[in-house]
């Protein structure tokens, strides 16, 4: 996996950390004060969530982008059929560039998603997955590993690593996998929500601003999206290796790509 698009985030969240410490000193022992430290705090929480969308994006344009150069370097590999159904914009292609020899097929898939975001699980599925082997899909196929890492709370799964572990094997843990997963699914798509109202109303989507919490609150959303954007830019650089092989990518083409 490239290194740009995580190195970005990884800048942008300890940014989103720094608002937070700058709230954290702030004074708060009437209604005016608190609720420009509850402001900062949504700034922070808004930058968190940025950093996410931006990763995503940046991730899929570094995976799309290379498997097309791919395709230039080694005409004789097999793309599949979602590939081949992607719209790509004729001018990014045609436009001459200066950059390096990569640099047309980054900025078709970086036009492709130029109107476009990805705050939503289902769409960075629906991005990735297709890359990815049938028993290695995200989340669902990374919950077990992902339950057990460092890190992991019962903030994001519902659920700690240890009660995890203790399901019994079987349907048990079949309805546990399903049930941590509702709980991701849960956590990180109210994350995306509140960002989505402090943009478009302010936080404030009845009659008074919705309280934020105090600044552990926001490093509790900080963790659970680092933790999250963290493992799944290890994911990516496993399964999208993997699918250089299944396409036939030699061993020149995948050093080209950075593999």
């Amino acid at each position: 996996m490239p290194t740009t698009p995580k190195a970005h985030f990884d800048e942008d969240i300890a940014r989103a950390l720094s608002i937070v410490n700058v709230a954290d000193g702030l004074p708060a022992a009437n209604d005016a004060e608190r609720l420009v430290r509850d402001d900062v705090l949504r700034s922070a929480w808004m930058f968190a969530v940025g950093a996410m969308d931006a990763y995503f994006c940046d991730a899929y344009v570094a995976v799309l982008a290379r498997t097309l150069r791919g395709k230039q370097l080694q005409p004789n590999i097999n793309l599949p059929a979602f590939i081949r159904s992607i719209k790509i914009p004729i001018g990014s292609i045609l436009a001459s560039y200066t950059r390096r020899p990569n640099w047309r097929w980054r900025m078709a898939a970086r036009q492709m998603l130029a109107k476009d975001n990805v705050l939503a699980l289902d769409k960075v599925k629906k991005l990735f997955n297709p890359f990815f082997r049938d028993n290695q899909k995200l989340f669902g196929n990374v919950i077990d590993p992902w339950i057990a890492l460092p890190g992991a709370t019962a903030h994001l799964f519902g659920t700690t690593s240890a009660a995890y572990a203790a399901v019994a094997a079987g349907k048990p843990k079949k309805d546990a996998r399903k049930t941590a997963l509702k709980a991701m699914t849960r956590r990180l798509g109210k994350l995306i929500q509140r960002r989505h109202d402090c943009i478009h109303n302010c936080d404030r989507p009845k009659n008074a601003p919705r309280p934020v919490g105090n600044p552990g609150s926001v490093r509790n959303v900080i963790r659970d999206i680092r933790f999250s954007v963290s493992n799944c830019d290890a994911h990516i650089d496993t399964e999208f290796g993997l699918f250089l092989d299944r396409i036939g990518c030699n061993a020149a083409t995948k050093n080209a790509l950075g593999y």
